[in-house]
């Protein structure tokens, strides 16, 4: 018989398809392989990710009698690491922040390794809250290589471990708590730059009844996940294309924003609770916006709005190829029925793609075969505020009836509308009754 050859021809392959394999396997598997042979002996040193999940790793190694010899390793990994880093996660005990040791490994990642992402989790099953005190010298963030930071688990006693992140292009903070609303504030203001904010902050004590306050220009993304014992949120924020509120504990006075980008006319504020809600304006240009939102906002999102009503405002140009298929992609992350959606059709945009004959065979014939947006999105009211009876607006409303993606009510505006334009989008909405069989009439169609 053939005698196999004891060729290793994985090792062959060049250091860039050996980090793509390594960047399947977990930080502790791909340092593994170093012992395979001298081929492999280093080529972990130059993985773009890492992730420290300490917790984990007490867990499911030998070394759980030694948490000591676990920070001896994780120092050593970072030191040994060369080159810069993408991203680093460091999930921790709350002893690593009171010993410093945490400090050692922020400062590490920051300067040294120029890391551009950086996720710090503080082990939240620690039941001493005084544990949990996020106590990190000033400037820690202020790296110009950073540009993204997310915090979980932590009380902030100053904005101190914030000051100076201009560099900051995301934050992230997650069940974050703080003596007053004050430190937040102060915390954003010392990060002019953010593009993404995400909330899910409390303040223990309020008594000044003071607003968060989110003044900011280049801001594009707002998502507040929970907002307790803050009696309201200010937003300027010209840049803003996506609003997403969740949980607040303030009412309708409490709410003030300012952003020309987004529109919505309902009033989500349900008698004593907020209705969880959120606004996007779709745009063809801002990519960054859109790859957020589906990358890192929907999941979160729908698991918490999962048993509430939940409604949604977008702004769209029918005509533009991009703004459609986003929202398509939007609406097919939603796997339950919607309570509300409201539609703010944009005008038509002038850009090649927007050609007469894409959006006409767009509407009219793949319509037909493909549901937009998909065969399983429900919704129990829809709302056209501004629906002037177009022709790919009068197709998309047709294809939301035929489907049966309405449940309950289509609701299109016509009061602020002269005679004349009245009496033509009701004589649209005639058309669109039409479409129902006698069998099928459980959707109404209302002007108001």
């Amino acid at each position: 018989s053939d005698q196999v050859k004891d060729v290793d021809n994985i090792s062959k392959l060049p250091n860039d398809v050996l980090l793509l394999i390594l960047s399947r396997l977990s930080t502790e598997e791909a340092i593994r392989t170093s012992v395979v042979s001298k081929r492999w002996e280093h080529v972990w040193k130059q993985l773009s990710h890492l992730v420290f999940d300490i917790p984990r790793i007490i867990n499911s190694t030998e070394l759980r009698d030694s948490l000591n010899r676990v920070d001896i390793l994780i120092t050593k990994v970072i030191n040994n690491h060369r080159g810069h880093l993408e991203s680093c996660v460091i999930n921790h005990f709350p002893y690593h922040s009171v010993t410093g040791i945490l400090n050692t490994w922020i400062q590490s990642v920051t300067c040294v390794k120029h890391t551009k992402v950086l996720t710090l989790t503080n082990d939240f099953l620690c039941r001493n809250p005084t544990n949990k005190i996020f106590d990190i010298p000033t400037n820690s963030f202020s790296h110009p290589s950073l540009m993204s930071l997310s915090l979980s688990s932590y009380i902030l006693r100053s904005s101190h471990p914030l000051i100076n992140c201009s560099n900051l292009k995301t934050l992230k903070l997650v069940l974050i708590t703080a003596p007053e609303v004050g430190v937040f504030n102060r915390v954003l203001t010392s990060c002019p730059s953010l593009e993404v904010l995400v909330l899910d902050i409390v303040c223990v004590d309020n008594k000044s009844g003071a607003p968060l306050k989110i003044e900011n220009n280049t801001l594009k993304v707002l998502h507040v996940q929970a907002m307790h014992y803050i009696d309201g949120i200010q937003v300027s924020a010209t840049s803003l294309d996506i609003l997403i509120i969740e949980d607040a504990s303030f009412g309708r006075d409490g709410f003030f924003l300012r952003s020309p980008k987004l529109q919505f006319d309902r009033n989500f504020w349900a008698p004593g609770r907020f209705v969880p809600h959120m606004s996007y304006n779709i745009s063809k240009e801002n990519s960054i916006v859109h790859e957020e939102y589906m990358n890192n906002i929907p999941r979160p999102f729908f698991r918490s709005v999962a048993i509430m009503a939940s409604s949604m405002s977008v702004s769209v140009d029918l005509r533009n190829q991009t703004q459609v298929e986003r929202l398509r992609q939007v609406l097919r992350l939603w796997t339950r029925k919607m309570m509300g959606l409201e539609i703010i059709f944009k005008d038509a945009t002038t850009t090649e793609e927007n050609s007469e004959s894409w959006h006409k065979k767009f509407w009219k014939d793949n319509i037909n075969k493909d549901a937009f947006p998909s065969a399983k999105f429900r919704v129990k009211t829809v709302w056209m505020n501004n629906f002037n009876g177009s022709e790919e607006e009068f197709a998309f409303a047709s294809c939301l009836i035929r489907q049966g993606t309405v449940v309950d009510k289509m609701m299109i505006k016509t009061s602020s509308l002269p005679a004349r334009k009245k009496l033509e989008i009701e004589a649209a909405v005639v058309k669109l009754e039409a479409l129902q069989t006698e069998d099928e009439r459980e959707l109404t169609i209302h002007c108001f």
